[in-house]
């Protein structure tokens, strides 16, 4: 019931300054400037070995192992294989232009296993690195897709709500505009009890346009807002009712709102408008109550209650609806009720009438 936020995909997270700082030095050297990387290694290895091989001797073979390194991180496992198969010749075609062959290996077999063995792995893992170097970037571009898709469904879906919000009141104004033209009291009434059904559809889809989430909404805040407007709306001229509520926090969906809605509607406008004949103030409480997966919703007035309910009488919904064919509302609070999955009835008790329904939330919220 509750609306969670999922955290944000840092594909950044796992890697350190120094991992990025690595990273950076290793695109600026064997991405974009590889050939001249290679080139430059290349010539520092053909000078420190004419330089340095005869202070060094044998161990002048080890400055192969640059260009190599850089061969294989800059091209691949390809350029790596090729690069230590050829650091030996190389080192040999050296020594023997300094006129001493004798600097070159003892084990040739060995030195030129060695050259291929950690020019295949340096290549490799280049390679690999080059892999997932393309899926992160991959998931970046993925995930700034998905990020615009989202703002656009978010975009899109506030703009149906307040259309939808503004189509609904357009309706309940041209049907007020018609009530007031016309002067039959039993169709002002019926459009003000249509402009009251209207407006609590209508009160869903401007929470929903305005607040972040856009497919849930605090149904408690709705709820009290909704009571509030009809008791502004129905009592007019008329003794202001008393109202209270004891709403549990709750985040649901359109699914459970707009029928809960048209409920409360229907409950609070015949309590207002109907509760007390004789002009008096009526009293209305409205309750709220979330058990793990069920709703519970009361709402009670000391009105007069439903015509023919005895004392300590109960009815159920359907029931009321039967007997009373020619109430819309009867209608509606069982429709609506039904579509909640839930099952509705109403009981009289010390001067109170309570309509009790209790639902399943199930896939609903």
């Amino acid at each position: 019931m509750n609306g969670t936020e999922e955290p944000a995909i840092d594909v950044q997270r796992p890697y350190s300054p120094f991992d990025r700082a690595l990273e950076n030095t290793r695109g600026r050297l064997f991405g974009r400037s590889r050939t001249l990387t290679v080139a430059v290694s290349i010539v520092v290895y053909a000078v420190a070995v004419l330089a340095l091989a005869p202070a060094l001797g044998v161990s002048t073979n080890y400055f192969v192992i640059l260009p190599v390194i850089c061969a294989s991180m800059g091209y691949g496992l390809r350029a790596g294989f090729a690069a230590g198969t050829l650091g030996l010749p190389a080192n040999l075609l050296l020594f023997a232009a300094l006129g001493h062959p004798d600097y070159g290996p003892a084990s040739k077999p060995i030195a030129e296993l060695s050259g291929i063995v950690v020019g295949t792995v340096l290549g490799y893992l280049s390679d690999y690195h080059n892999k997932v170097e393309a899926e992160r970037a991959l998931l970046r571009q993925t995930e700034g897709e998905l990020r615009t898709a989202l703002g656009d469904r978010e975009a899109l879906f506030r703009e149906l709500h307040h259309r939808v919000k503004n189509n609904l009141n357009l309706i309940k104004s041209i049907v007020g505009l018609q009530a007031r033209r016309s002067s039959d009291a039993a169709f002002k009434d019926a459009a003000a009890i249509l402009t009251g059904r209207i407006m609590s559809i209508s009160f869903v889809h401007e929470r929903l346009y305005r607040t972040a989430e856009l497919s849930t909404l605090q149904l408690d805040e709705y709820l009290a807002d909704l009571v509030a407007a009809i008791a502004m709306a129905v009592g007019r001229g008329q003794v202001v009712p008393r109202i209270k509520l004891d709403l549990q926090s709750l985040v649901t969906n359109l699914d459970v709102a707009v029928p809960l809605g048209l409920i409360v509607n229907e409950l609070a406008t015949n309590a207002f408008k109907h509760g007390k004949p004789d002009g008096g103030s009526v009293s209305f409480e409205l309750s709220m109550r979330a058990d793990g997966e069920r709703i519970e919703l009361a709402a009670r007035d000391d009105g007069v209650g439903i015509p023919g309910m005895t004392e300590e009488g109960s009815l159920r919904i359907e029931e009321a609806a039967l007997s009373c064919p020619g109430r819309l509302g009867f209608t509606l609070l069982a429709l609506m009720s039904a579509q909640l999955g839930g099952e509705g009835a109403y009981r009289r008790k010390a001067g109170w009438t309570e309509y009790l329904l209790e639902f399943g939330t199930g896939d609903k919220a």
